[in-house]
């Protein structure tokens, strides 16, 4: 069991901050269900330390392909309430790195992404990108 720990963490090693708690092959991709971790988390609003959880909810998220399948991480989000008396501002766990606000997809595969509609936009970079997994409409790109 132990090696099977270490291949999802070597594979998924983009994702680590994440706690991973499966990974099912759909065929035509790889979905992985994941949590984030259970530490404090910094209040956007005062700067305040919270692990006071209010409640959860799914995040799904695109990652870099396998195996030329598609990758979706669905991450189980805590939203927390701000502990610092007076404040009791409700905020999401934010990863930076891998879970960034309002994104769908982590941030390694928009790097990659941003670097082949650098070399080809529009059309030719939509062409690529469905070749290697990673769909994206011309008007996106």
């Amino acid at each position: 069991m132990e090696s099977l720990n270490e291949l999802v963490a070597t594979v998924f090693s983009g994702i680590s901050p994440l706690v991973v708690e499966d990974v099912v092959d759909e065929g035509e991709r790889v979905v992985v269900r994941a949590r984030t971790p259970g530490s404090t988390a910094v209040c956007p609003a005062c700067g305040g330390l919270s692990g006071r959880v209010h409640g959860y909810h799914w995040r799904t998220v695109a990652d870099l392909p396998i195996d030329g399948r598609r990758v979706v991480v669905r991450v189980r989000v805590r939203r927390l309430v701000c502990a610092t008396r007076g404040c009791h501002h409700t905020f999401r766990d934010q990863l930076p790195g891998v879970l960034e606000r309002y994104q769908r997809c982590t941030t390694r595969l928009t790097r990659q992404i941003k670097a082949v509609v650098k070399e080809l936009a529009g059309r030719a970079g939509s062409r690529l990108l469905a070749m290697l997994a990673m769909g994206l409409s011309r008007h996106t790109a």
